[in-house]
């Protein structure tokens, strides 16, 4: 146990001390606000405040954790030996305050104030400090935590870590279950009119062979996802899309009973999730009629959601999520931009500024996808593997947790998808056996 005085305890340093050293570094903390209780303390201590006691390790606090409210913080970046820091600070054992910064990323406290949106009304990417300081492609906060670890080993002998493991977890996106199976007759017209437009032949017979004959879908992947889960026996999440059609949401009608049934069969084998519609990122009545008709669908109380488009919106979204109890959100990332949207890998609690309050809903945070590397970076299927298996080669090193996010489509036969099975396929080859 690592013992910390501080003058006061407040919910937002419980929340970051207790979130750092118990899910990063495995390790039991405890607060005393009693300066004798403090001294008569032999195991490893320090303190946590504006000045320090005496001669003992110490970190000058800075003043966010004992505030209220959203305040404007200057947010200047400077090192500790090449590590980029900021809320740096003076006359402490570590020139930054480690947790101080945590709480600021992990908060999203930078998405409660004034910002730029993008088109689709989302926190662009383009804020970030981390992108603006060039940190937006590491786990800085585990890359804090390991380097705080070692100095506090300097300064207590025989100090030790448990050592944390690497987690992988494809998630799964049915944002469209079916290319041309289930369709409207509407749809299906327009669709086949778009293609002769536009003469893409092969996709217009496909269509009509899919429509007319009963020949499956090419975007019906399911039971090869489930093969290769049995084969690789990795963990997996399927998020379905419940939403009316709309601009943004195109999935077929879930009124289907073959529709229904595949979903209850999948959830029967993998985890399930709602994939919230494009619409209800602040609208709890819609969101609460997509969770209600998935549980009903299922016969499962539903647990795990991801926003479509990663399309929230800090803290309305959570809040409505944490209302609705559901228990783990997957939209912690940008739709547009790999990389860690609160610095960091690991799965933690939302804490609600806004009502100053850690919540139930824990955030797993999200950095790259199939659709992102090949619409909004325009990679080919050889640059996308390599950057895919990178990512996930600096979360392994990192021992943090790894969420690529797939469509079912990715395994499809379909010219335009066709040679980027490799990419799921090569990635979970790579990381389902990753114990370390």
């Amino acid at each position: 146990m690592i013992l910390v005085y501080t003058h006061k305890i407040t919910p937002r340093l419980n929340y970051i001390f207790r979130h750092l050293f118990n899910n990063l570094m495995l390790k039991e903390v405890k607060f005393t606000t009693k300066i004798e209780e403090f001294i008569a303390y032999n195991g490893p201590k320090f303190s946590y405040a504006s000045q320090a006691l005496g001669g003992e390790f110490h970190i000058q606090s800075h003043p966010i954790l004992f505030q209220q409210g959203i305040k404007p913080h200057e947010v200047k970046f400077g090192f500790w030996d090449s590590i980029p820091v900021f809320f740096e600070i003076q006359n402490s054992s570590i020139p930054f305050d480690l947790f101080a910064a945590s709480f600021y990323l992990l908060s999203r406290y930078e998405e409660y104030l004034p910002y730029q949106l993008d088109a689709h009304e989302r926190y662009s990417y383009k804020n970030s400090i981390l992108l603006q300081n060039n940190m937006i492609l590491k786990p800085i906060v585990e890359i804090w935590v390991k380097r705080f670890k070692q100095t506090l080993q300097e300064r207590f002998q025989g100090l030790t870590f448990p050592e944390r493991k690497f987690y992988f977890e494809p998630l799964i996106n049915v944002s469209m279950a079916r290319l041309y199976q289930g369709k409207s007759f509407l749809r299906f017209l327009f669709g086949g009119f778009d293609d002769l437009l536009h003469l893409r032949l092969r996709n217009f017979w496909s269509r009509n062979r899919v429509y007319l004959t009963g020949k499956k879908d090419p975007y019906d992947t399911f039971d090869r996802i489930l093969q290769l889960k049995k084969k690789y026996k990795h963990p997996l999440s399927v998020f379905h899309l419940l939403a009316t059609y709309s601009l943004f949401d195109h999935n077929i009608s879930t009124n289907k009973h073959e529709y229904q049934s595949q979903i209850k069969f999948l959830a029967d084998h993998t985890d399930t999730g709602l994939l919230s519609s494009y619409y209800a990122f602040d609208d709890e009545e819609m969101i609460e009629r997509e969770i209600v008709k998935l549980e009903n669908i299922i016969h499962k109380q539903l647990d795990k959601v991801r926003a479509h488009f990663n399309r929230i919106k800090i803290p309305a979204t959570y809040q409505i999520f944490n209302e609705e109890e559901l228990k783990s959100d997957y939209s912690m990332g940008y739709n547009h931009k790999i990389g860690f949207r609160a610095g960091t890998s690991i799965p933690f609690k939302f804490y609600d500024i806004e009502n100053e309050t850690e919540t139930h809903l824990t955030l797993h945070p999200v950095s790259i996808s199939d659709i992102m590397l090949k619409y909004q970076y325009k990679l080919n299927r050889e640059k996308a593997l390599k950057i895919m298996i990178e990512q996930g080669e600096t979360i392994r090193r990192h021992k943090g947790h790894f969420y690529p996010v797939f469509h079912n489509f990715i395994l499809s036969d379909i010219k335009e998808w066709r040679s980027w099975n490799d990419l799921y396929i090569t990635t979970i080859k790579q990381f389902s056996d990753a114990e370390n």
